[in-house]
């Protein structure tokens, strides 16, 4: 059988998941290392939780909202995105942007990740183009063939890794 080199998803069923998920950890690590000797802090790397984005966030818990989410990272944060969790058959896929929607990114098309067995599935794609580090501000749309990108929630969650100063653990990464 024939695999996709990419953009699509990886099955957590698959080595190339648990490759994809290590090169992502690794390159939030040396991100944390770079911010670590510029800066003297001591930082640290966490799984991404409603607590990085805000109060909003944890209480909708881990639910993606529907239509533009656009952050602007804290200095010495960074956020390193590499897969989605997608228990919502309605969420067909997500659009990125680097600024307020000024520079497109890419489209993660992650309704197939909703058929894989775990439901979760790592980017096959160029993931450098989705490092977002101190100070940059990002912009995702979340559409949902039942809400479009009108106010709502799909059942799903973004893998990603944080970087963060250790002081600062499980708190907001953004300014909004």
């Amino acid at each position: 059988m024939a695999t996709i080199a990419g953009p699509a998803f990886a099955p957590t069923l698959r080595d190339e998941f648990y490759a994809i998920v290590t090169k992502r950890y690794n390159d939030a690590i040396a991100e944390a290392g770079k911010i670590a000797a510029s800066k003297g802090i001591k930082m640290t790397v966490e799984q991404f939780k409603p607590v990085h984005f805000g109060a909003a966030w944890v209480t909708r818990g881990y639910l993606l909202p529907t239509g533009d989410t656009t952050k602007t990272l804290l200095t010495n944060c960074a956020l390193f995105p590499y897969g989605i969790l997608n228990l919502d058959e309605h969420f067909d896929y997500m659009k990125w942007y680097l600024g307020a929607k000024t520079e497109y990114v890419g489209d993660w098309f992650v309704l197939p990740v909703n058929y894989f067995q775990e439901r979760c599935g790592a980017w096959k794609g160029n993931l450098a183009h989705y490092d977002f580090r101190g100070d940059e501000t990002f912009t995702f749309t979340v559409h949902s063939t039942i809400y479009g990108t009108s106010p709502g929630t799909v059942n799903a969650w973004l893998l990603a890794f944080v970087v963060l100063p250790s002081t600062q653990k499980e708190t907001l990464i953004t300014t909004a």
